[in-house]
């Protein structure tokens, strides 16, 4: 970040958001604050094109709600085809892209708080990353179609053998946007995401017009290989050889530690799979398929603006990892920015909740408005403890993040199996809205001090001697040697 003090210790002290307080001190007044271009701010540019985290968090939403709203489109051409093969190529990609998302599951949260201090070794990170993601991608893949697949989704032995090498394309695919939010440039995401937005649907429509044979799977996947095969070198080739450590970048830790982190946000990403995974299965177990269909559409709608506050924790987390010195500042910054997606979100899940679900029939509005009521009243809990598991994950606590998400999982999915019955799919709502507001309650405390933390950090003890010309140069030396 521009203008920020320099002279912060790496090592334990970031782990834990902690920072030694007089060589910060003395050393900031004894040298000008560092810009990150190594030149005088530019408040105008900065007004006209956003601060970091802004910026990167917006571009995200955008991509968000454009992928949400290209998907929609893309299916309403591919509706072309017969209803059949319709259902049989949904199946399939949205069998590989789950299977892609578990595949690599925290390594793109790897690269966005690290890529900033991993300097020279950037490009063996990724790599590795890649190489992780992909072997297990392929696994995943082949023992889909070897043990859970059946001749109505595959109709050829060329079909079985593609589909392995498309969960690997998916995977990489979703990684090489991390390594741009990890490198600082999420504004480039929506626009790779537009181009494999709008060459999918070209391709969708030319294959529908044709008829041809799994049209919809290969207008699908053949624009991300196509994004990996010119993206990806230019990333491993160009970009991230030339990556220097940023100043002030969390520390990079040991193998053995970072290890540790990678199958820690691993356990945390599985267990936020369990609830929209399981979710379904209970309520058509208990309440049938129409049931399932109330419910789903209100739970698309709220993991939508949720969407919008993980986009801002993804920002903050790039952006405290690649300056810690900021931390504090980024902290209060995410916090304004995702309190106001709850506080628009909110009142607009409750109050139009019922002319939403209209649009799409009678029986959604009756049915399913409760429940999208109860799910827009979580939000603010939400905001709380997302907040505090984003700073957690950059202390790198990921005992806590997991801790907490599992916890969420199982009381969801505990209090759904006891609420569905007698509530219907409004106890899915319930389930949720409890979840939520314990883990607000476990998480305020330890917010509100990470707060006065940093309004003490902000807040001067009181006026500071002015240092000697004459002897500063020898003490900020001596300061720092010490250090």
């Amino acid at each position: 970040m521009r203008g920020t003090p320099v002279g912060m210790t790496q090592g334990d002290g970031d782990r834990s958001g902690g920072f030694d307080e007089e060589t910060t001190r003395i050393v900031a007044v004894s040298r000008p604050a560092a810009s990150g271009s190594g030149g005088p701010r530019r408040p105008g540019a900065r007004r006209l094109f956003g601060a970091g985290l802004e910026l990167n968090a917006i571009a995200l939403m955008i991509t968000s709600g454009m992928t949400a709203l290209f998907g929609l489109v893309f299916w309403g051409v591919a509706a072309r085809y017969p209803a059949e093969e319709v259902g049989r190529s949904s199946a399939l990609i949205s069998t590989a892209m789950m299977l892609s998302v578990v595949a690599g599951l925290g390594v793109g949260l790897v690269f966005t708080r690290f890529l900033g201090s991993a300097g020279p070794r950037s490009r063996a990170m990724v790599l590795t990353g890649y190489g992780g993601t992909a072997v297990v991608a392929a696994v995943l893949g082949a023992g889909f179609v070897l043990f859970f697949a059946d001749d109505t989704l595959f109709g050829s032995v060329t079909e079985r053998a593609v589909f392995p090498l498309v969960v690997v394309v998916l995977a990489l695919f979703a990684l090489q946007d991390w390594v741009l939010i990890g490198l600082q440039a999420a504004r480039w995401v929506p626009i790779e995401q537009l181009l494999f937005s709008g060459a999918k649907l070209a391709l969708v429509a030319l294959f529908a017009i044709t008829a041809m044979h799994n049209g919809i799977v290969l207008a699908w996947a053949a624009p991300a290989a196509l994004a990996v095969l010119v993206i990806s070198p230019v990333l491993l080739l160009r970009v991230l050889p030339r990556r220097v450590s940023k100043d002030g970048a969390v520390a990079l830790p040991t193998r053995r530690a970072l290890s540790g982190l990678v199958l820690g946000e691993y356990a945390t990403g599985a267990t936020s799979v369990i609830v929209p995974l399981f979710m379904p299965l209970i309520v058509v177990a208990m309440l049938g398929t129409e049931a399932n269909a109330y419910y789903a559409i209100p739970w698309l709608v709220c993991e939508a603006i949720t969407v919008l506050l993980w986009n801002v924790s993804s920002s903050f987390i790039t952006e405290a990892s690649n300056d810690v010195r900021q931390q504090h500042a980024l902290i209060r910054r995410a916090w304004r920015l995702s309190w106001l997606i709850g506080a628009a979100g909110t009142p607009f899940l409750i109050f139009g909740a019922p002319l939403l679900l209209s649009l799409l029939g009678g029986g959604y509005a009756q049915e399913g408005t409760t429940l999208l009521r109860l799910m827009g009243a979580a939000l603010p809990f939400t905001v709380v403890h997302s907040t505090y598991v984003a700073i957690a994950r950059v202390r790198q606590q990921m005992g806590r993040v997991v801790a907490l998400q599992t916890l969420s999982a199982a009381i969801v999915v505990g209090l759904a199996l006891a609420l569905v019955r007698p509530l219907g799919i409004d106890g899915v709502g319930v389930a949720y809205l409890t979840a939520e507001v314990i883990l607000c309650a476990i998480t305020a405390v330890p917010l509100a001090r990470i707060f006065r933390a940093a309004r003490d950090r902000a807040e001067p003890p009181g006026p500071q001697p002015q240092p000697d010309p004459a002897t500063e140069p020898l003490r900020a030396v001596r300061v720092e040697g010490r250090t």
